[in-house]
């Protein structure tokens, strides 16, 4: 997983807590959507969970490219404000819209589903 917020409060408290939930493997964290694209071959992540809103190019502006470089990996996009989040619900390419105030309560759920939805090897 891949974790993109320009808050780098809010980024390092998502980092710590993500780090210890189970089935995460946290292979980065971005402070800017830019910078997301810049390591998705590098870092190859299953998910990138992504700000919707952040200043030069935001989640939701960042949704295509990373669907382009890699249409299989999941894309979810977090907010405080409703309004991104109806616009990511949306959007085709997005797997999940969530709101960062219930975060915590969604995103297990959400992992759980990820990982149900994998192709057998």
């Amino acid at each position: 997983m891949l974790v993109v917020d320009d808050h780098q409060v809010l980024l390092r408290a998502l980092e710590d807590w993500l780090s210890g939930v189970p089935l995460v493997k946290l292979v980065g964290i971005c402070g800017s959507a830019r910078e997301a694209l810049s390591v998705l071959p590098e870092r190859r992540p299953e998910l990138v969970l992504l700000d919707a809103n952040m200043p030069d190019m935001g989640g939701i502006e960042a949704v295509e490219p990373i669907k382009q470089w890699n249409s299989s990996v999941r894309v979810v996009i977090m907010s405080f404000d409703e309004v991104h989040l109806a616009v990511a619900r949306r959007m085709p390419l997005v797997d999940q819209a969530i709101d960062k105030h219930h975060l915590r309560e969604e995103f297990p759920l959400l992992i759980q589903e990820i990982v149900r939805a994998r192709p057998s090897s």
